[in-house]
């Protein structure tokens, strides 16, 4: 393939040369290692390209998986060690008024793989539905703040679903054509729903893009608030559901570059002055931050306003990463208000 001066995929770039002898070779679901690329064969201009359709994937084809994960998440494989630690929210700073006041919302998902499933793109019809009412049961079981209501995509209006849109709570429809092309959105809408707890800063999403994303978020600075409750979720969900945990690489999703904490923790933050700089995104990368728009990935900024997290899930602890996103913010904000 060839892309003029394009930079190809990490799956094309780490694609065994000997992909004959591998088109055979099958997981227990059913998996090839056409499955795993086509996303990026369908879409030469992805940056990794790659999706695991199962949790065995990841080692059956570890001849592209590892080199790619390697390369994307700049880690070791060969002395990767799957490390967990949720720590204590309440050891979390405050921000100073001044600093607080930069920030529109704060904002904590982790992405989890239910044991015993295949991911979203080998997942059939009924496995999907029966996935749904497990993780359902399991979130009717929430009590105290966590407590709320669960309703499936087939069961909420047009509009229903568009004003949850707008406000940031649920998915946009099937609109990435990456995931399309990997298998993200067989069967949409069905399957698929958002649990909410009644104060709307507690929500589970299922069969999105992975089979659980639990999110915790709300307007304004309070990662204290934001992240305890987050960790409170996580606990209450394993006492119900098991996650799929490999030992090198943590918890598993269907795309590799989320994998590790599947954590990612962000802040929708006022940095008007260091944007205009273009400065931005150098300064994010050396504190191994990510800018996105506030629409998401591949967005452009509103008002100066721009999504922040924490680039690095993998080989290091999620307590370790919340705490690499906080202070990176606070150095955003020290350059931005000394302006």
């Amino acid at each position: 393939m060839s892309h003029g001066n394009k930079k190809p995929s990490l799956t094309e770039k780490y694609l065994p040369k000997d992909l004959w002898k591998w088109l055979s070779i099958k997981t227990s679901f059913g998996t090839t290692i056409y499955d795993c690329i086509k996303s990026a064969l369908d879409n030469p201009d992805s940056n990794v390209g790659l999706y695991a359709p199962d949790p065995e994937a990841y080692d059956t084809f570890a001849d592209l998986f590892h080199p790619v994960i390697a390369d994307y998440h700049k880690v070791d494989v060969s002395k990767l060690k799957s490390v967990h630690d949720l720590g204590d929210a309440s050891n979390l700073e405050d921000l100073s008024a001044e600093y607080a006041e930069q920030i529109v919302s704060t904002r904590v998902r982790v992405g989890r793989t239910v044991k015993g499933f295949p991911m979203a793109s080998k997942l059939t019809r009924e496995q999907r539905l029966d996935l749904e009412s497990r993780v359902r049961e399991a979130l009717s079981k929430l009590d105290g703040d966590l407590a709320g209501s669960y309703k499936s995509l087939t069961e909420m209006s047009y509009d229903e679903r568009n004003k949850l849109i707008e406000e940031h709570i649920l998915y946009n429809d099937a609109d990435d054509k990456y995931l399309r092309d990997a298998g993200g959105y067989n069967d949409w809408p069905i399957g698929r729903g958002i649990f909410m707890n009644k104060a709307k800063n507690f929500i589970v999403w299922v069969n999105e893009e992975d089979h659980i994303r639990i999110i915790s978020m709300q307007k304004g600075a309070s990662l204290k608030q934001v992240w305890g409750r987050l960790v409170k979720a996580i606990h209450a969900m394993e006492t119900k559901l098991e996650f799929v945990r490999h030992d090198k690489f943590g918890y598993l999703t269907f795309c590799p570059t989320n994998i590790g904490t599947g954590l990612r923790a962000s802040v929708h933050v006022k940095v008007p002055k260091i944007a205009d700089s273009g400065k931005l995104k150098e300064i994010c990368e050396s504190m191994d931050l990510q800018p996105r728009g506030v629409h998401g990935e591949h967005t452009e900024s509103v008002g100066g306003v721009y999504d922040i997290s924490n680039k690095i899930r993998i080989g290091r602890t999620e307590w370790d990463l919340i705490n690499t996103m906080w202070i990176g913010v606070r150095k955003l904000l020290d350059s931005e208000l000394k302006k």
